[in-house]
């Protein structure tokens, strides 16, 4: 069994926590992909990585929330149109959300999880 799936229960946990309250990915701005985001892992950290072109780094906001991760932001997707993020990451499994880092990339967000922020797992 992956670490991911260990330590998260998925490799798509927005693509879950979306599922779970029934909210469709029609609903987010053209060019975004927050239900699956590209998930890749080293040995020292996790990291999710999920379009959203359009925002402003500098509106960019986190915060902890027990086993999940809220993100805040706002931009434009055109002349006259503007968008609010505010999504939960729930990060099944995770330990101190409070070591992950957040960031804005190229049109993505980018979050970084230590992987000594999780608990430990037994070997298999």
């Amino acid at each position: 069994m992956s670490f991911l799936r260990r330590l998260l229960g998925t490799t798509d946990a927005v693509e879950d926590a979306r599922a779970r309250a029934g909210e469709q990915e029609s609903s987010q701005p053209p060019g975004w992909n927050l239900t699956s985001p590209e998930v890749t892992q080293t040995d020292d950290e996790v990291t999710l990585k999920m379009a959203a072109p359009g925002l402003d780094p500098s509106t960019l906001e986190t915060e902890v929330d027990g086993d999940a991760l809220v993100l805040k932001a706002r931009g434009e997707t055109g002349p006259h149109s503007t968008i609010n993020l505010n999504e939960r990451l729930q990060l099944k499994g995770a330990g101190d959300l409070t070591q992950a880092s957040v960031a804005y990339e190229e049109g993505k967000i980018v979050v970084r999880i230590p992987k000594s922020a999780f608990p430990a797992q037994p070997s298999a």
